[in-house]
């Protein structure tokens, strides 16, 4: 599924921290910061750090989930932890993290140790941010540093295209509503085929590695839509475990309040 038309959207999930580049050695760690110390050179923008940074976020901003290296959206070395405050982390594999300019822009020289903000390589966002009509609301002090930090709610650049992805998933569940009624009493293999691609590809735009993943599956999970459709599946047995297991990934890093959902999915 295609939401380029979308330039901002979503927020951030758990991200799982990879090993540091083979070519990031406790020896090439000491060589560049010294060389910053010195000169303030921009020693951090290597390639090899950057395509790493990339692997490990399945090349989206670590904040705002937009995908990086299409159209103006190029990758950014941010430093958690800011460089021009803890010059010694400069190049710290652990204080480094992909990101996109709008939000590299927004954080700044935020001083993250005196006043934390969530760092998605080491805390679990769900823990302290959750979605309710595609604004983000804190659930602790942290929550809420986050989202003030980063402008999680501006309203022309995040807010208003969550809307937009939210009536995408809207309408083509609306689409697929339709498509199951039609299909109820009378339906061939053909059909039925072509149901479980349309639902596997709208949960496939819900996984991690998906762009602006957390707002489609919100949008999802909040549609009374998906779950006749999903009814409907379980009744003519053409819900799988392909599907089980797209659905079960999606609900582990979404942010929405799903308690009351559990006992429908």
């Amino acid at each position: 599924m295609n939401f380029n038309w979308v330039h901002w959207g979503d927020k951030m999930i758990k991200v799982e921290r990879s090993e540091a580049p083979a070519k990031l050695t406790a020896e090439k760690v000491k060589e560049l910061t010294e060389e910053y110390k010195k000169t303030e050179k921009n020693v951090w923008n290597q390639d090899y750090i950057k395509k790493a940074l990339l692997d490990m976020s399945n090349n989206k901003c670590i904040f705002c989930e937009c995908r990086l290296g299409e159209e103006s959206k190029y990758i950014e070395v941010e430093h958690f932890h800011p460089k021009s405050k803890y010059p010694e982390e400069v190049v710290e594999w652990e204080n480094l993290l992909p990101i996109c300019k709008r939000c590299n822009g927004l954080k700044r020289d935020h001083d993250t140790k005196l006043e934390p903000i969530i760092n998605p390589t080491l805390i679990d966002p769900r823990k302290h941010l959750t979605i309710k009509k595609f604004r983000f609301f804190s659930k602790d002090d942290l929550g809420k540093k986050t989202i003030s930090v980063l402008c999680l709610n501006d309203s022309d650049r995040l807010f208003l295209p969550r809307v937009k992805i939210g009536d995408a998933i809207s309408s083509i569940l609306d689409s697929l509503g339709k498509w199951v009624d039609k299909i109820k009493f009378d339906h061939s293999v053909e059909d039925q085929n072509e149901l479980i691609s349309k639902m596997y590809n709208l949960l496939k735009s819900c996984q991690p590695n998906a762009e602006y993943s957390t707002i489609c599956s919100y949008a999802l999970f909040e549609d009374d839509n998906y779950y006749e459709i999903k009814n409907f599946m379980q009744q003519v047995k053409i819900w799988d475990e392909d599907l089980s297991r797209l659905e079960t990934n999606c609900l582990n890093y979404s942010l929405i309040e799903y308690g009351h959902l559990k006992s429908t999915v």
